[in-house]
């Protein structure tokens, strides 16, 4: 109860003052941003066309963008990629905030828009739909900082689905949080293609990745 209540009140206070330092700087070309681009390389195939809508959810500072980007310009004349962070305010040490940051990360990609918002805020349609460790279980949404609240992965799940038009990659931390992914599937009546465990040779984590494709 306590946590959640100083979660409430700082969220509050960040979403509200926004506060930021300035001119963040950091590392255009990354390991995440190779990551993500390997790992849709392995994952999506797709063929090329005029347009492609993508979002993105959980964007965080969303550092690996120019990897997502690279990745779709290749299929495309036009590419739109949204990102969407329900808590882009949140400062890091340095009192640099992830909009800040995310607003570095996207300087120069003509059809990119960083969006401070909550999920079930979109309404728009999208071709593909990208997703990277949602949270499943409530201890680390609790411990990023977030209300209760928003703690809703089966009705966020289904939103995301209705935005759907051709497929959407979701990436688990766990193996524990993937098989709380797949009943989440179920109970909402979503067929899924499980694509066992996520690897590449950009980066490495503490805990085993799993993915899964859903098709509309």
């Amino acid at each position: 109860m306590f946590q959640d209540l100083k979660n409430r009140f700082d969220f509050f206070i960040r979403s509200h003052t926004k506060f930021s330092r300035k001119n963040y700087r950091g590392e255009i070309e990354n390991a995440e941003s190779d990551y993500v681009f390997d790992i849709l390389n392995q994952n999506l195939k797709l063929s090329k066309r005029e347009n492609i809508k993508v979002l993105d959810i959980g964007s965080k500072n969303w550092a690996y963008v120019r990897g997502e980007y690279k990745f779709f310009k290749q299929f495309c004349t036009n590419l739109q990629l949204d990102g969407v962070e329900i808590d882009a305010y949140r400062l890091y040490a340095n009192l640099y905030s992830r909009y800040e940051a995310a607003g570095f990360y996207t300087k120069g990609l003509k059809g990119v828009n960083y969006y401070a918002d909550n999920l079930l805020n979109i309404k728009e349609e999208y071709d593909y739909i990208i997703w990277l460790l949602p949270f499943v279980t409530p201890y680390p949404h609790r411990s990023w900082g977030l209300p209760e609240k928003y703690f809703m992965p089966e009705k966020l799940l289904e939103h995301a689905y209705g935005l759907l038009r051709e497929e959407m990659l979701i990436v688990n931390q766990g193996e524990e949080e993937a098989e709380i992914q797949k009943i989440l599937f179920e109970k909402s009546g979503i067929l899924y293609e499980p694509l066992g465990r996520i690897l590449s040779d950009c980066l490495e984590f503490k805990n085993n990745r799993y993915g899964y494709i859903v098709r509309k």
